[in-house]
């Protein structure tokens, strides 16, 4: 699932791109923003994969560049030093220092055609998902907070209200205020499926699948876990 952020100040322009990239092949989540605080703040908790910026965000400030200085900013947390960004914006001359000091994929000139819009966000998103392994996820239990590596989670499954995670060493914790969906985005990595109404598998730990009797096996001897009947294509079309 690719994760798209549009930082655009006009609202009828911000819903326009959002519906744009929505008429696209291709599973994403779009978050979509008229202000720099909520953008970044939403680019540290999720990890963008493209990021749609328009330079000015401030009409009312003569000379305003707050697009161009919220990606500077990005630039310099480490796993964001080359996501492709597109910048839409009505200026002229600040081509030069996007392309080369933003490492900018490319730049649309308002008004522009929709559909070199959507070839050019099709284009960052085809690139292969560059997830960074090694991402460590906090969980709170009475009190105390354990960090888990995501790479470590083997799959989870919400029962009687409490989500329940196991790892590659056969380890389980329990806690009692996650939901499944709020886990998977906590967790944001491809690798990670649904696969029943309140159980997700990371895909890496996947020995083999069988569908017609709904069973996942895992590796090295870490169990099995049953597929939803609802999900049976879902996970069949995560392992094609």
């Amino acid at each position: 699932m690719k994760k798209i952020l549009i930082l655009e100040d006009n609202p009828a322009m911000l819903a326009h791109m959002t519906a744009l990239v929505g008429e696209l092949d291709v599973k994403s989540t779009v978050f979509s923003y008229d202000n720099v605080k909520d953008a970044y703040q939403c680019a540290m908790e999720y990890e963008i994969d493209l990021f749609l910026i328009d330079i000015i965000l401030d009409r009312s400030c003569p000379g305003d560049s707050s697009g161009l200085k919220f990606m500077d900013n990005i630039r310099k947390v480490g796993h964001y030093g080359l996501t492709p960004v597109i910048f839409v914006t009505s200026l002229q001359d600040e081509k030069l220092y996007t392309y080369e000091k933003l490492h900018c994929y490319s730049f649309i000139e308002k008004p522009f055609d929709p559909g070199r819009f959507k070839k050019l966000v099709g284009e960052c998103l085809s690139v292969p998902d560059r997830r960074k392994k090694g991402k460590t996820i906090y969980l709170r239990k009475e009190g105390i907070i354990f960090a888990v590596e995501r790479e470590d989670i083997v799959y989870a499954e919400c029962v009687n209200h409490r989500m329940n995670i196991y790892t590659k060493n056969k380890d389980m914790l329990s806690v009692s205020y996650l939901t499944l969906k709020g886990f998977l985005e906590q967790l944001d990595s491809s690798d990670m499926i649904q696969c029943s109404r309140n159980r997700i598998v990371n895909k890496v730990f996947v020995h083999n699948v069988d569908i017609t009797n709904r069973i996942i096996q895992l590796k090295d001897g870490l169990g099995k876990v049953e597929i939803g009947e609802k999900y049976k294509k879902d996970v069949q079309d995560a392992f094609q």
